[in-house]
């Protein structure tokens, strides 16, 4: 009877190793997932910056080409303005002549 009972102490300290063994591996295994997490969301910021700074520089980009085509369309758009009152300046200045001697 003896015999048993020292095989169930063996048998109990055992099982109490493996599950020591086992706590110590799930702690383990936490602290090794909160590493990677971390890592991943640091990661994660890294990433989401660049990507931030990429759709910033198209933005910019964008808005200066836009400017761009705007600058282009108003200085034709001011060229034909200054065509037109040059085609018409003669006629702007014959009035102005006739007006004054029409005064005198």
């Amino acid at each position: 009877m003896e015999k048993v009972w020292d095989e169930l102490k063996k048998i109990e300290a055992q099982a109490e190793q493996i599950q020591n063994d086992a706590q110590a591996r799930a702690k383990k295994m936490v602290f090794l997932a909160k590493q990677d997490a971390e890592k991943l969301v640091e990661n994660s910021k890294t990433y989401a910056e660049a990507e931030s700074q990429k759709l910033y520089a198209k933005a910019i980009e964008k808005a200066n080409l836009e400017r761009d085509e705007l600058l282009k369309t108003n200085e034709e758009a001011a060229g034909n303005l200054k065509l037109r009152a040059e085609k018409r300046m003669d006629k702007a200045v014959l009035l102005v002549v006739n007006a004054i001697l029409e005064d005198n």
